[in-house]
């Protein structure tokens, strides 16, 4: 069966993730494909043909880790078009010195 998304108000969505908002840098995620037109709410996937669907809340158009579970290869399987990946870290750190702006390059008199 296909997927079902139901669009939710954002703060709504966060507000039921509960302790699992923010997600963590490093953390599995997927990306919920850009056709499936949601940007917050719930995606519900049905694992096992006629059992009841499992719904999981999408932030910004990812799943991130939820009560529900962690974002797998089983999961993207239910949700065609879908990308998993890994949380950014928000502060990645930077491999040589830190970049320079024009103005530190020019000479002083």
């Amino acid at each position: 069966m296909n997927p079902i998304y139901t669009s939710l108000d954002r703060d709504e969505v966060i507000s039921y993730l509960g302790r699992c908002w923010p997600p963590r840098p490093g953390d599995p995620c997927l990306t919920v494909p850009a056709d499936a037109g949601l940007t917050d709410g719930a995606a519900t996937v049905y694992p096992r043909e006629g059992q009841p669907g499992m719904a999981w809340w999408v932030v910004d158009s990812t799943v991130y880790q939820q009560d529900a579970g962690t974002p797998d290869e089983a999961l993207a399987a239910l949700l065609p078009g879908s990308v998993l990946t890994t949380v950014p870290d928000p502060h990645p750190v930077l491999d040589g010195p830190p970049p320079t702006s024009d103005a530190s390059l020019s000479p002083t008199d």
